[in-house]
């Protein structure tokens, strides 16, 4: 069964966010894999990120902003295929009021005011 989101489903409000990001998880054979993406928006509870490899549905994932710090760790709930590149919805295993420093500074800052980090 296929979800749909909309705004109004939501819990929280979604915010543009162009800032790089740090993505790792562990292999299905135990080994630790990082790679590097663009986070496309933010909310208090998750991320639409684009990178160039795709991961697996339900996967848990750790999440760094190298200008803002740690923003936690997060499950996949979707991963599509964007041209050569993926776009990966994430959902944050803490609430933003237990969430890491860096995901604070992110949801609260103005609109794109992380472009200027944008790989």
């Amino acid at each position: 069964m296929r979800v749909l989101h909309t705004a109004q489903s939501r819990r929280s409000e979604r915010r543009p966010f162009q800032g790089a990001v740090q993505v790792s998880w562990q292999s299905r054979s135990g080994e630790t894999r990082t790679m590097r993406g663009k986070c496309l928006d933010i909310s208090d509870d998750g991320a639409r990120i684009e990178c160039e490899l795709p991961l697996d549905f339900r996967s848990n994932v750790f999440v760094k902003a190298p200008a803002h710090g740690l923003m936690g760790n997060a499950t996949v709930r979707y991963c599509r295929s964007n041209g050569i590149k993926h776009v990966i919805g994430l959902m944050f295993s803490s609430a933003l009021s237990e969430g890491e420093m860096g995901r604070k500074r992110v949801t609260h800052e103005t609109p794109n005011a992380g472009s200027a980090n944008a790989v």
